[in-house]
């Protein structure tokens, strides 16, 4: 593998797992969010969720990036954790709120 690919792959494995880091947060500071009387502890499944989605595909995946080792699978990592942020994300956007709309 040459160097400017190399350094573009590492890019693209700390990028994925920015994007991945920061829908954990996001999903935390939501359920966080929950006022106490609306909240029965069903709620914290989705923090749960989100936490086991970042030990199990965001951090390894970032340790992969950092470390500059085995990055192809740091690749496939962080593609899969980006797919699966962008299809919890995508729905609940109001697309109707924008102005043509994409549906």
């Amino acid at each position: 593998m040459t160097i400017p690919t190399r350094r573009n792959l590492r890019i693209a494995v700390l990028a994925a797992a920015a994007i991945g880091s920061v829908f954990w947060l996001a999903v935390c500071v939501r359920v966080l969010m929950i006022p106490p009387p609306r909240r029965d502890g069903f709620e914290m499944l989705g923090a749960i969720l989100a936490t086991a989605y970042f030990l199990a595909l965001v951090l390894p995946t970032l340790a992969l990036g950092i470390l500059g080792r085995w990055l192809p699978l740091g690749a496939v990592l962080g593609a899969t954790a980006v797919a699966i942020a962008s299809d919890a994300v995508v729905p609940w956007i109001p697309w109707s709120a924008f102005a043509g709309g994409l549906f």
